[in-house]
Parts: structure tokens; C-alpha cells; sequence
């Protein structure tokens, strides 16, 4: 049975990385990315099993519409990879208010809103794994980083009570930290 792998912020960096090592691995794989068009690109560079899908993480709507395709284009889903993230750098009492509710908008509320919709389908089946990308900023305080440092704590966090939460339903959870 073929792994079906959907993976938030999959056009670029450490989720495009993840997505070539499922490939690698022979799975189907959804990437979701802000960029519509570079996704859609990335995907068709990726060849065949690859779906390059257009996805808002802080919209739950547009969220549940990304999962809904990837499904209906690859299958059930097996794997969730919440990926996407961003993270401006800056001294935190220079940091406008806007800039601080993007960063919890995509790194926090993307990763919870991510997290439920996947545990609300794996939860059906009795099956999966939800791996949510933190980092080293999730464990350590760096300064010019703080409300991301702030983001990826809470991940952390929320990654270690999902797990012991589901994982007497077949379900696995993940929190990955790569370095900065």
C-alpha cells in the first residue's frame, strides 16, 4: 500500500526536502504552499504522484479544502507534515503587532488547525501520523526571535499532549526540531 503524505509549506526548503524523501520512499505526496504557482511548478517538476495545491494555513477552510484534494487526487491520507512557517527576525519590542499575529496566525494557529483536521480523519480510520515541524527555537530562547521562539515553544507543547492524547488509537505524533 502506497503512503499518502500531505505537506504544508512544500514548495521550498525543509518541506520541498520532505517531500522528495517520501518520494524517495515511493510515496504519493500533496504539497500545499502559499505560492499556488510555484507549488503547482514544484509538483510538475516532481513528476508523477505529486499534486501542487494552493494553501492559506491560517484560512481552516481553505485548510480542509487542501486535505479534501489531496485525498480525492492520492487517497486517504496517511501522513500530515505541518510545515509551514515563517520567521522574521527583529529586536521583539520593534516587532508592529501585525507582524507578531502573522507569525502566531501561520506557525501556531496553521499547526493547531492542521493538527485537528488530520486527527479528525485519522481518528475515522484508526490510523496515521501527524508530524509538526518546530525547531531548536521551540526548546531555546533566541533573542531577536522571540515571538517565534514563542510559536515553536507552543508547538512543542501542543505536539506532546496530541501524542499522548491519540497514540492508544493507532495514531502516531511527531515533533521534529531542526536547527535554525
Amino acid at each position: 500500500m502506497t503512503t499518502v503524505v500531505a505537506i504544508t509549506g512544500g514548495a521550498r526548503g525543509i518541506g520541498l526536502a520532505t517531500a522528495k524523501a517520501f518520494l524517495a520512499q515511493g510515496a504519493k505526496v500533496a504539497l500545499g504552499d502559499l505560492d499556488g504557482e510555484l507549488v503547482a511548478s514544484v509538483a510538475n517538476e516532481l513528476g508523477a504522484n505529486v499534486l501542487g495545491l494552493p494553501l492559506d494555513v491560517t484560512d481552516p477552510a481553505a485548510f480542509a479544502t487542501f486535505l479534501d484534494a489531496a485525498e480525492a487526487g492520492l487517497g486517504p491520507l496517511d501522513v500530515l507534515v505541518n510545515n509551514a512557517g515563517i520567521m522574521p527576525t527583529g529586536l521583539f519590542v520593534e516587532e508592529d503587532p501585525a507582524m507578531t499575529d502573522r507569525i502566531l496566525d501561520i506557525n501556531l494557529r496553521g499547526v493547531i488547525t492542521g493538527s485537528r483536521l488530520a486527527l479528525e480523519r485519522f481518528t475515522i480510520r484508526g490510523q496515521g501520523h501527524l508530524v509538526n515541524i518546530a525547531s531548536l527555537a521551540g526548546v531555546t530562547g533566541f533573542p531577536g526571535l522571540a515571538t517565534y521562539c514563542a510559536t515553536k515553544f507552543a508547538v512543542v507543547g501542543l505536539t506532546e499532549a496530541l501524542e499522548r492524547e491519540v497514540r492508544d488509537q493507532g495514531i502516531a505524533v511527531t515533533c521534529v526540531l531542526p536547527g535554525v
